[in-house]
Protein backbone atom coordinates (compact mmCIF):
# COMPACT_ATOMS: atom_id res chain seq x y z
CA UNK A 1 0.00 0.00 0.00
CA UNK A 2 1.40 3.45 -0.58
CA UNK A 3 2.14 5.32 2.02
CA UNK A 4 -0.18 8.89 1.82
CA UNK A 5 0.95 10.76 4.97
CA UNK A 6 2.86 13.78 4.18
CA UNK A 7 5.06 13.37 7.42
CA UNK A 8 6.59 10.71 8.89
CA UNK A 9 5.37 9.18 11.72
CA UNK A 10 7.62 8.10 15.06
CA UNK A 11 5.96 5.46 17.65
CA UNK A 12 5.84 6.70 21.04
CA UNK A 13 3.80 5.30 23.98
CA UNK A 14 2.82 8.32 26.43
CA UNK A 15 -0.71 8.99 28.37
CA UNK A 16 -1.97 12.62 27.23
CA UNK A 17 -4.36 14.92 28.61
CA UNK A 18 -7.20 15.91 26.31
CA UNK A 19 -10.00 18.18 27.26
CA UNK A 20 -12.86 19.37 25.06
CA UNK A 21 -13.03 22.97 23.50
CA UNK A 22 -16.21 23.92 25.12
CA UNK A 23 -17.99 25.91 21.73
CA UNK A 24 -17.95 22.64 19.82
CA UNK A 25 -21.34 21.12 19.50
CA UNK A 26 -20.58 17.66 18.70
CA UNK A 27 -19.21 16.61 22.67
CA UNK A 28 -21.95 15.17 24.26
CA UNK A 29 -21.67 12.22 25.60
CA UNK A 30 -17.85 12.58 26.81
CA UNK A 31 -17.70 11.30 30.59
CA UNK A 32 -14.93 13.98 31.67
CA UNK A 33 -14.12 17.50 30.76
CA UNK A 34 -10.58 16.15 30.52
CA UNK A 35 -9.29 12.49 30.07
CA UNK A 36 -6.36 10.55 29.32
CA UNK A 37 -5.42 9.13 26.03
CA UNK A 38 -2.38 6.36 24.82
CA UNK A 39 -0.42 8.38 22.32
CA UNK A 40 1.00 5.98 19.73
CA UNK A 41 2.55 8.21 17.08
CA UNK A 42 3.49 11.55 16.21
CA UNK A 43 5.03 13.84 13.37
CA UNK A 44 5.25 17.25 12.73
CA UNK A 45 1.49 17.26 11.40
CA UNK A 46 -0.15 15.22 13.82
CA UNK A 47 -0.64 12.63 16.41
CA UNK A 48 -2.50 9.34 16.74
CA UNK A 49 -3.99 7.83 19.74
CA UNK A 50 -6.06 5.09 21.40
CA UNK A 51 -9.28 6.03 23.65
CA UNK A 52 -12.35 4.46 24.61
CA UNK A 53 -14.30 7.84 24.72
CA UNK A 54 -16.14 7.79 21.57
CA UNK A 55 -15.07 10.97 19.82
CA UNK A 56 -16.58 12.42 16.56
CA UNK A 57 -14.98 13.15 13.62
CA UNK A 58 -13.75 16.81 12.92
CA UNK A 59 -14.10 18.04 16.34
CA UNK A 60 -11.63 20.10 18.32
CA UNK A 61 -9.35 19.27 21.65
CA UNK A 62 -6.69 20.94 23.91
CA UNK A 63 -3.96 18.99 24.09
CA UNK A 64 -1.54 18.76 26.79
CA UNK A 65 1.43 16.59 25.97
CA UNK A 66 5.12 15.79 27.84
CA UNK A 67 7.05 13.70 25.91
CA UNK A 68 10.84 12.73 25.29
CA UNK A 69 11.30 13.06 28.71
CA UNK A 70 10.39 16.55 29.19
CA UNK A 71 9.43 18.47 26.16
CA UNK A 72 5.76 20.19 26.62
CA UNK A 73 3.66 20.41 23.89
CA UNK A 74 0.21 22.71 24.50
CA UNK A 75 -2.18 22.80 21.50
CA UNK A 76 -5.02 21.85 19.81
CA UNK A 77 -5.66 18.68 17.59
CA UNK A 78 -8.70 18.11 15.12
CA UNK A 79 -9.96 14.74 14.68
CA UNK A 80 -9.26 13.46 11.06
CA UNK A 81 -9.42 9.59 11.26
CA UNK A 82 -11.36 7.19 13.37
CA UNK A 83 -11.07 3.04 13.23
CA UNK A 84 -12.25 0.69 15.40
CA UNK A 85 -12.66 -2.93 14.81
CA UNK A 86 -14.31 -3.68 17.95
CA UNK A 87 -12.30 -3.35 20.38
CA UNK A 88 -12.72 -1.59 23.36
CA UNK A 89 -10.37 1.42 22.43
CA UNK A 90 -10.58 3.41 18.55
CA UNK A 91 -7.87 4.64 17.01
CA UNK A 92 -7.58 8.13 16.36
CA UNK A 93 -5.16 10.32 13.73
CA UNK A 94 -5.57 13.88 14.44
CA UNK A 95 -4.04 16.85 13.23
CA UNK A 96 -2.15 19.85 14.65
CA UNK A 97 -4.22 23.14 14.54
CA UNK A 98 -1.72 26.07 15.82
CA UNK A 99 1.40 24.14 16.81
CA UNK A 100 4.00 26.80 17.69
CA UNK A 101 6.78 26.80 14.85
CA UNK A 102 9.55 26.04 17.65
CA UNK A 103 8.01 22.81 18.78
CA UNK A 104 7.17 21.51 14.97
CA UNK A 105 10.65 22.19 14.75
CA UNK A 106 11.73 20.37 17.83
CA UNK A 107 9.91 17.24 16.51
CA UNK A 108 11.91 17.57 13.61
CA UNK A 109 15.21 17.92 15.64
CA UNK A 110 13.68 14.81 17.16
CA UNK A 111 12.57 12.51 14.08
CA UNK A 112 16.21 13.31 12.87
CA UNK A 113 17.95 12.20 15.60
CA UNK A 114 15.95 9.18 15.61
CA UNK A 115 16.90 8.80 11.92
CA UNK A 116 20.66 8.89 13.12
CA UNK A 117 20.55 6.46 15.79
CA UNK A 118 18.46 4.04 13.24
CA UNK A 119 15.54 4.39 15.16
Amino acid sequence: MEEKRRAKRMDIDVTVKLSQIRNTKNLAGLKTEEFGVELTNVSETGIAFRSSEELKLNTFYDIHMEIWGKKRFDTVIEIVRMENNGDEMTMYGCRFIGLKPADRLDIQIHELLEERDGK
